[in-house]
């Protein structure tokens, strides 16, 4: 214990004195480089600026992005514009900088919210040579030969053109942006990013407004990149369109694959990779090239996850939870679906399905593989649109609602095939849970947060596995975590979809009692299960599903001998064979 508490000092130490050691370093440096090392120190802090921007993006939130340089592009020509032909100063012309890359970070998101990996990459790449090819063909931008004559930036009446005071002005933005990212880094937004990274429809489906995550990803970090923008054209005292190719967005991707995607240190360091060490080689210049591609492969080899990688903070769970939640207050019908149908081209997948759940009910769905189980459940969560029938969760229509809206109102779920965040720790997926009963995004974890963190992982038996890596668990622990995480929404009615499939005879009775604990909670558990005796046994109604449709609902003990189910699900002998002998149990 007391070898933990030394530890958590010392990441304490690193994770908050490192950075003012880091700014001491580099204010000590300034005062010992000459012109040209500052001159790439400077570069290296727009770097670095980049790359906080783009690890939003693409380290937080996972979408890849070819064509960054386009914000960066953005805010210098915006800034370079207002400075040359309506003669603003500097510092009025950074709000007008970030609000274009802001407008700019709408455009490209919100058209491609629903693309993924190589289609995403393919649209920003588009974009960034939409956005170069566009001021190289404007005659207000200078054309090819882009803006010239961009006045020096002025503080205090005093002109910034050396080399050395421009670095402080380049550190200075610098650690303005690394504040307000790692203020960003600590709001339940950035938990948010890193779900929505690793399953985005695990993500929405538990409550995480994901669209809306995506957009802020791209609006924040293009807003962020911006910043590097009018230091850039103030550095150079022009804007030049070469200075915004493919290349050049490529060179900000290394950064935080360099440094490590979610890391703040990471991008420093990467950015010191990118900018210093071509410098470095000028000394080899016919084989420069060469070197640094071969040095960038054997640090992705090295360090897949990048030179330093990102590292959870640890969750500061209460010593004991606050007061539990109150039993849910609803009684009566919870949950009512009605004429249920979908159909897939000319498959009907389920069709004129009715199911009810009251108030500490279990409701179990069964039938053979196929039957439309989990079809029938992803059609009342949001995931798929149904082509007919209602919905309706205490007394709300759902139907046709976003999953994450579905979850907010009450209903929660798990998943067929576990679907965990397993980048994320077991508090930090118990956490996402949360956005069910509160979507707030930009602001911090709040104690209700925390509590509900602490009781759903105790009521689940997993609060000592609370700092551990989802990815890392035994099976059986996997599966009552991803019930923890339906759970801290505190939902009215909470959906299994086979929780018990690859459970050894131990965990399912853990399982049955945890069903049962959360039945007297009040909440209606609607069950879709293969092991019958299971479901024999804890539930109060079964519907039971063939080919979509249903064949059967009532009490277990009327399922058990109606003679439809045990034809098309429960079995029945064929002639025995009078030379086999049965297996006697020993």
């Amino acid at each position: 214990m007391r070898a933990r508490v030394e530890l958590g000092r010392a990441e304490q130490v690193v994770r908050y004195g490192g950075w003012p050691s880091l700014v001491v370093v580099a204010l000590v440096a300034g005062q010992a480089m000459d012109d040209y090392g500052l001159t790439v120190g400077a570069t290296i802090l727009i770097y670095a600026i980049l790359g906080l921007g783009i690890n939003i993006v693409v380290g937080y939130a996972g979408l890849l992005d070819l064509g960054f340089a386009a914000f960066f592009a953005i805010g210098a020509y915006t800034a370079g514009l207002l400075m040359v032909e309506l003669e603003w100063n500097f510092w009025l012309t950074l709000p007008a900088a970030v609000a274009a890359a802001a407008v700019a970070g709408v455009v490209i998101g919100y058209p491609t919210l629903r693309l993924r990996s190589d289609y995403l990459a393919i649209v920003t790449l588009g974009f960034g040579e939409i956005i170069r090819i566009t001021v190289i063909n404007l005659e207000v931008t200078g054309g090819p030969n882009g803006l010239t004559g961009i006045p020096p930036v002025t503080l205090g009446g005093r002109e910034i053109v050396m080399p050395r005071d421009f670095y402080h002005l380049a550190l200075a933005f610098f650690v303005v942006v690394l504040a307000a990212t790692a203020l960003l880094a600590r709001t339940r937004l950035a938990y948010a990013w890193r779900a929505v990274r690793a399953d985005d429809t695990a993500a929405e489906a538990v409550g995480v407004p994901t669209r809306r995550v995506k957009l802020l990803a791209y609006v924040l970090g293009a807003m962020t990149g911006a910043v590097a923008g009018p230091l850039n054209a103030a550095q150079l005292g022009t804007v030049d369109p070469s200075s915004f190719t493919f290349l050049t967005s490529l060179m900000i991707l290394l950064v935080v694959i360099i440094g490590g995607m979610g890391s703040r240190p990471g991008v420093v360091i990467g950015a010191v990779v990118i900018v210093a060490l071509p410098e470095v080689l000028r000394e080899v210049q016919e084989y420069r090239g060469l070197f640094f591609a071969l040095l960038l492969i054997l640090i992705v080899l090295l360090r897949p996850q990048g030179v330093w990688p990102y590292r959870p903070r640890r969750f500061r769970l209460p010593a004991g939870a606050g007061p539990a939640p109150e039993p849910v207050s609803a009684t009566g019908t919870l949950l009512e679906v009605a004429g249920l149908s979908r159909s897939f081209g000319g498959v009907t997948a389920v069709a004129d399905l009715a199911l009810r759940a009251d108030a500490g009910q279990v409701v179990s769905v069964i039938g053979p593989n196929g039957a439309g189980k989990t079809t029938a459940f992803n059609c009342v969560t949001g995931l798929i649109p149904p082509s007919a029938g209602t919905v309706v969760l205490a007394g709300r229509d759902v139907r046709g609602r976003a999953p994450h809206r579905v979850a907010a109102a009450g209903l929660a779920r798990t998943f067929q095939s576990i679907r965990l965040f397993d980048e994320m720790t077991v508090a930090e997926n118990v956490l996402i849970g949360r956005f069910a009963r509160d979507r707030r995004l930009l602001r911090p974890l709040s104690r209700a947060d925390l509590d509900a963190v602490r009781r759903c992982l105790d009521f689940v038996g997993l609060l000592d596995a609370a700092d551990r890596p989802a990815g890392g668990l035994a099976y059986g622990d996997r599966r009552r975590l991803e019930i923890a995480r339906a759970l801290a929404g505190d939902p009215r009615v909470l959906l299994l979809d086979e929780p018990a499939a690859g459970a050894n005879p131990t965990e399912k009775r853990a399982l049955m009692g945890l069903i049962a604990r959360i039945s007297a909670l009040g909440t209606a558990v609607v069950l879709i299960e293969h092991d019958v005796a299971l479901v024999m046994s804890i539930s109060d109604r079964v519907t039971v599903l063939e080919h979509g449709r249903t064949i059967a609902v009532g009490p277990p003990a009327e399922i058990q001998e109606d003679q439809r189910v045990i034809a098309a699900y429960l079995g029945v002998p064929d002639d025995p064979d009078p030379d086999l002998v049965p297996e006697v149990p020993r």
